[in-house]
């Protein structure tokens, strides 16, 4: 220790370690033993029983090994290659497909409720009905057309035009 007026250069890691120092301690490992010694530490971790959202992550896991989604894994390892991706886990892949394939269901399904909204609202605007259309709604076959998409799409943050027409 520097006595009184004494001018001395320390430099930081010096006077952190001089200021937590105390007689019974040991001296202050370098940088090579510190990492080693986090390492050490890293491997004497136990697990213990997995908390209900890692088992939930890992019986999603596994359920994705099984499924087979409707958009093919190599269709879906090219988007992600043509976005930036150098090396892609199969896991990863496989939720990537699951995910884009729920994100279309969900569209589709909405334009579809746009279409029956819209279908029912043209047989009730009209006031008379034939025959063909009292068949049950189960029966009915639906189109899917670009002015019940645009706004599923809409639903979903997704702008879509119609290209202009040119006669």
């Amino acid at each position: 220790m520097a006595s009184d007026g004494e001018d001395m250069n320390v430099t930081p890691a010096e006077s952190l370690a001089s200021a937590t120092d105390t007689e019974d301690e040991e001296p202050p490992l370098s940088p090579k033993q510190l990492s080693d010694q986090e390492s050490e530490d890293d491997l004497e971790v136990e697990e213990g029983p997995a908390s209900s959202e890692e088992a939930d992550l890992d019986e999603l896991l596994r359920q994705l090994e099984d499924y087979t989604p409707t958009i093919p894994d190599a269709l879906t390892v090219n988007m992600l290659k043509s976005a930036g991706f150098a090396k892609v886990d199969p896991q990863i892949v496989r939720l990537v497909s699951v995910s884009a394939q729920k994100f279309i269901s969900d569209i589709a399904n909405d334009a579809l409720q746009h279409c029956k909204t819209r279908t029912t609202n043209i047989q009730h605007s009209s006031g008379h009905s034939s025959s063909k259309d009292k068949k049950n709604p189960k029966d009915r076959k639906y189109t899917l057309a670009m002015e019940d998409l645009v706004p599923a799409l809409a639903d979903h943050g997704i702008t879509m035009r119609k290209p202009q027409y040119f006669v």
